[in-house]
């Protein structure tokens, strides 16, 4: 006689890493570099309140890395527009005149990393500055499509 046994999961179990990269609109003026570290300190904290956990945002300040985990209960689209948008707002409550015309374009790209590559886009991402300078958004853009084995025809840039 077979037994069969019931499984039940109660509860939702979800552990997705992604590393997200979105850029300003050209006319957007550039992200000073204290406006940076406070822009990354607010980014951390919309991500908890959507029920993520932000490793580490940071950007050159002309685009921003974010490494997070996403909740179950949003979507990856839905959540980095939300963090563009309330980041928008952000700048702009920061200093309505400088930032009075900022705007994130409204693409993004995003990642899956596993847990194994962790430490190593973190460590990518907290040195964004030296990064670029020796290397453009553009090329930049190109290695981490050709990384995650997507190919890197230039219709991601239109």
């Amino acid at each position: 006689m077979q037994h069969t046994i019931k499984i039940t999961m109660p509860q939702t179990l979800c552990h997705l890493l992604i590393h997200c990269v979105f850029h300003k609109k050209v006319s957007a003026p550039t992200i000073r570099d204290i406006d940076q570290r406070r822009l990354n300190i607010f980014i951390k904290d919309t991500c908890e309140n959507y029920g993520c956990s932000c490793i580490i945002a940071n950007g050159p300040g002309d685009h921003l890395h974010l490494l997070t985990t996403l909740s179950p209960e949003i979507s990856l689209s839905t959540f980095i527009k939300e963090i563009k948008r309330l980041s928008s707002r952000f700048l702009k409550e920061c200093d309505s005149i400088y930032y009075h015309n900022f705007y994130w374009q409204s693409g993004y790209a995003g990642f899956s990393v596993s847990r194994k590559f962790k430490k190593s886009v973190y460590q990518y991402i907290i040195t964004q500055k030296e990064h670029h300078q020796k290397r453009s958004t553009y090329s930049e853009l190109e290695a981490l499509l050709r990384n995650a084995g997507i190919d890197s025809d230039h219709h991601y840039w239109k």
